[in-house]
């Protein structure tokens, strides 16, 4: 089943938008806290708001974790088509069918009835 062998997209994406918003917030502290002038209007809506934003991606990033599990769930097969095609697999492994080695064919001679 190809769609089992798909990694969710969740968990990645969770970590990059985790770890985006974490170093968002933390440089954008970091300046703000080690800066020897104080701050015009403007750079309080750009300190105030690169803070939102690394908070915001870290909010989404919490979220998308449980999100992209949950999503996977529901994109499984239900388990009665689940044990079903088990049935099927183990029913084909235990009846195996009869082959013929290549080339053991062509060295048989034909016999022609007369």
């Amino acid at each position: 089943m190809p769609l089992l062998s798909h990694p969710s997209f969740g968990p990645r994406t969770a970590l990059i938008y985790v770890t985006v918003g974490s170093l968002i917030d933390v440089w954008t502290l970091v300046w703000y806290f080690t800066r020897e002038s104080p701050l015009t209007p403007t750079g309080q809506f750009w300190v105030i708001g690169l803070v939102f934003t690394g908070l915001t991606f870290i909010a989404l990033g919490l979220l998308l974790g449980p999100l992209g599990r949950w999503a996977r769930q529901s994109e499984l097969p239900p388990v009665q088509a689940l044990r079903a095609e088990a049935n099927i697999q183990k029913t084909a492994a235990a009846n195996t069918p009869t082959v013929a080695a290549p080339g053991v064919a062509d060295n048989v001679p034909i016999k022609v009835p007369g």
